[in-house]
């Protein structure tokens, strides 16, 4: 479907009385009907209807975050506020490293990762400001293959 007709077919009112579609999608459908669909191959999103809004191939997404991210070093810490200031206890540190179009499969069906859509109608086209890839940090190291604490 083409992003304009999306827009104007699902979108609502954003805050600027624009139609637009900004939602953070999941496996359950939200209040525009539309939802998450994780197959072997490639993710959607879907509306109820069963109209296909827009897909993903996830070897494509596998090797983009490959590209973005090679490697995460991830530091654990404890906090601690004295006298205004901030103090941290760093406990651990892991070196995270590659992913796989299987993994993220698996990470989007867990719900681990969600989709951001942020789009809106700019009359004659479709106003594109990226679509997002949310996940929450603890959940971090479970995007990732080889995990080494150092």
């Amino acid at each position: 479907m083409p992003p304009l007709e999306a827009v104007k077919k699902y979108g609502s009112l954003d805050k600027d009385g624009r139609q637009g579609l900004y939602y953070t999608m999941s496996l359950k459908p939200n209040s525009a009907g539309l939802f998450l669909d994780v197959q072997k191959l490639e993710i959607s999103v879907r509306h109820i209807s069963g109209n296909i809004i827009a897909t993903w191939q996830l070897k494509t997404l596998a090797d983009r975050f490959m590209q973005k991210m090679p490697a995460l070093l991830f530091v654990s810490a404890f906090t601690e506020e004295r006298d205004g200031l901030e103090y941290f206890h760093f406990y651990r540190a892991q070196l995270m490293k590659g992913t796989s179009p299987e993994l993220l499969a698996d990470q989007f069906r867990a719900e681990n990762i969600l989709v951001d859509l942020r789009l809106h109608d700019k009359g004659t086209r479709a106003r594109n400001h990226g679509t997002g890839f949310r996940a929450y940090e603890d959940k971090l190291p479970s995007l990732f293959q080889n995990i080494t604490d150092l």
